[in-house]
Order: C-alpha cells, then structure tokens, then sequence
C-alpha cells in the first residue's frame, strides 16, 4: 500500500517578509506553490499511488480566489484521471462555514464534514484501508476532536487518523488540541497531521507527525519543503519524506576581505551554481568597516537587488553584518553588558516614549508591532556599535 500526506498547502497565500521584489520574481513567487502541487500531483501518478490525503489549509483563507481554486481543482482532476483517490479535511485557515460555496472537486474527493466520520477504499493490492478525519467550520476549535475518533478498526488492514491541530490541552489551545497520549490510545496505524508548518515526528512507529508545508510563504519556514510518501513495509506504514518546493528560504554566510566595490560580485559567484531557486539572507562576516556600515544602512542590499538577474537561481532579500575581529577603537561592550540593557531598551514601551503612540497610520504601526521588527532594530544598532569598535575612517553614511 502507498500514499502521499501533504497538508498545509495554502493556495493563495503571498510571500510574506520581501520588502523588495523585481518584477521577474513576482510570477515565480505567485505561482511557486502551484508549481509545488504540480510536482506532488506527477509523483503521485508515476508511483501510482493509492490514494492523496490533504490534512488541512489547502487554501489560505475560507474565501480563496478563482485562481487558487482552478490550480487545486485541475491537479485534483489529474489525479482522477489517473484513478487516484483524495481525502481533504479543512483547517483553521480555510474552514468552511458554507459547504456550498465551495469548488466543485472531481468525483475522486472526498470531504470530510464537522463531525469525525470514517470512510473507507480498497486498494490495487486489494489490501481495505479505514481513513477517520473531520473540517473546520470555524477559525477556532478549542474542544477535544480526538474523543470523537473511533478506536482503531480491526476488520481492515490499515487505519488512518487525518486530523488539523496542535499539540496542547483541550479548552485550552484554538487549534483542535490534542495530546499525544490520546492519539496512541486509539491504536492507528499512521496519523497525518496538518496545521504545523515543520515537518516533526511525535512518534516514529507507528507514525504520528506532520509533513510540513509544502512551500515555505515567509523567512521563518527555510529550508526544504514537500510532502511524506508513505509505503507499508513489514506491518508498518513508513513516511519518506520529498520535497518539492520550487523555492526555498535559507541563510547563507559568508566570509570576506574584499572591498565594498568587489563585495557584490564576489557574493554572485559564490551562488551562482544553485540548481533550487533560493531566497537567501545572507550573513556577511568582515573587517571591512565600509562593508558593515553599507550593510547597516541597508546600501548593500540595495547593490545586490540592482545586481539581481531573472536568470539567477537566488536572490538575497535581507543582509546583516558581523565584524571579523575587533581593534579597540572604543571601549567594547562586553556581551553581558549588551543583554542586561537590550530588553529594557528595545521594547514597545520605549517605542511608545520615543513617538511611537503618536503615529496614526496603520501599516508603520503595524510594522513596529511585529516582534521581528524589534530583533532586526537589535541587530542593526548592535552591528554600528561593533563597526565604531573598531574604528570607522571610511564610514558610509
């Protein structure tokens, strides 16, 4: 027996985190998803698999878009043309609260309603497989769903928990809490598990896990994203996971004595290989002083978004900087020191002292509420500290 668990696919969902973007990288980004269902979809059909299930947050919103809708709808048809079955619960992003209003899916899907129920397909191999699941009809469930789980069912061969939530404790979390336990209890023989975006096994054998989302949508989701293909081997159901995200986030570092002049093309050649396309943050370790200062008032990331290529297989959307060495220029300020007086100054009480409760206009308060902000303002003041440390006569204001 083999399938796929996917989840978390969030059709229509923007990337998130670029506050640069050319042209030639919008449509690569708008559809970098889609591209990613794709793949999923071909691997589904070349290894002929049994069936496809969607543990939730296929679309981003309750209300997707018609291009959203048509990608899913037209991948879901291959998938029938192919004979393969779907099973689809909706999450906390795209709950439905009119069963109406929705797509209409191929006759190879099937919905799972508000109440757990179980359906039921044999295989090729002629092998009856039980899957239990439940949707979302509203952005927050805060009731024990797992009490609704039948125990396992012994007259088939395999059966399978499909379920959108999150580790916690019932009337407590928003997101169907569960605890681990209580899934053990029901004696499944795989449980796939959506709403997380990292791919984390919270038990090996038999499995219980989330495969991830399948393209990371912002800086905090790096490195590869796919989808788990789960084959039986000697009684046991055994996930391999595949990426097939055709973009992925990560950080790159990197080490230099060039000039700032000779920076950007050093950076380029280092990436130009890459077989993936990447959005990179790239962390920059120098003793260049004019390298740091450019990194701090953000003139270098600007030079490598100008230098950027639709060719290119990469491109750098955020640049931070590290001093190599530090030539007592001023005295330094010993990392205690720093750590003891960072979270009394950097703060949104402070920023309230220093304007920001006058400001009205709600995307820069917006902004300035988002904890990223405060810890990229940490960095940038950090790293002008170190750049004075080790003395600045060629400063780029």
């Amino acid at each position: 027996m083999k399938f796929i668990h996917a989840g978390d696919l969030h059709l229509g969902n923007p990337f998130g985190g670029l506050s640069i973007t050319p042209s030639w990288l919008k449509e690569k980004l708008h559809s970098a998803t889609q591209v990613a269902v794709h793949r999923l979809v071909d691997d589904a059909i070349v290894a002929a698999v049994d069936f496809v299930v969607l543990a939730g947050d296929s679309f981003n919103t309750t209300t997707p878009d018609a291009r959203a809708q048509l990608d899913l709808v037209n991948e879901l048809q291959r998938l029938a043309d192919a004979k393969i079955h779907v099973y689809i619960i909706f999450g906390n992003h795209d709950y439905v609260n009119n069963w109406q209003r929705l797509p209409t899916f191929p006759d190879n899907v099937t919905l799972f309603p508000a109440e757990v129920t179980t359906q039921q397909l044999q295989t090729a191999n002629h092998e009856t497989v039980a899957i239990s699941g439940f949707s979302y009809t509203q952005r927050h469930i805060s009731t024990n769903q797992v009490a609704q789980f039948p125990m396992k069912d012994r007259s088939v061969d395999w059966h399978i928990g499909l379920y959108h939530g999150a580790l916690g404790e019932a009337g407590v979390g928003d997101y169907a809490p569960f605890s681990l336990q209580a899934l053990q209890q029901k004696h499944y023989d795989y449980w796939a598990l959506g709403h997380i975006h990292v791919r984390e096994t919270l038990q090996k054998q038999p499995f219980i896990g989330y495969s991830g989302s399948i393209q990371g949508l912002d800086k905090t989701e790096t490195g590869p994203k796919g989808y788990y293909m789960v084959e039986s081997h000697s009684q046991q159901l055994v996930p391999t996971f595949t990426p097939v995200a055709p973009i992925t986030w990560v950080t790159e570092k990197v080490q230099t004595d060039r000039d700032l002049h000779m920076v950007v093309q050093q950076v380029r050649e280092q990436f130009v290989l890459k077989e993936e396309f990447e959005l990179i943050a790239l962390q920059i370790e120098t003793d260049q002083t004019t390298v740091l200062s450019a990194i701090t008032n953000q003139q270098l990331l600007a030079q490598f978004v100008a230098a950027a290529q639709p060719s290119d297989m990469f491109f750098i959307y955020d640049v931070t900087g590290q001093p190599k060495q530090k030539i007592a220029g001023l005295p330094a300020v010993a990392d205690q020191y720093w750590s003891a007086t960072v979270a009394n100054v950097f703060n949104l009480e402070q920023l309230q002292k220093l304007g920001l409760k006058q400001v009205t206009d709600g995307d820069v308060l917006d902004y300035f509420l988002d904890a990223s902000t405060l810890t990229d303002l940490k960095s940038a003041v950090q790293t002008q500290l170190q750049v004075s440390q080790i003395g600045d006569e060629d400063h780029v204001d």
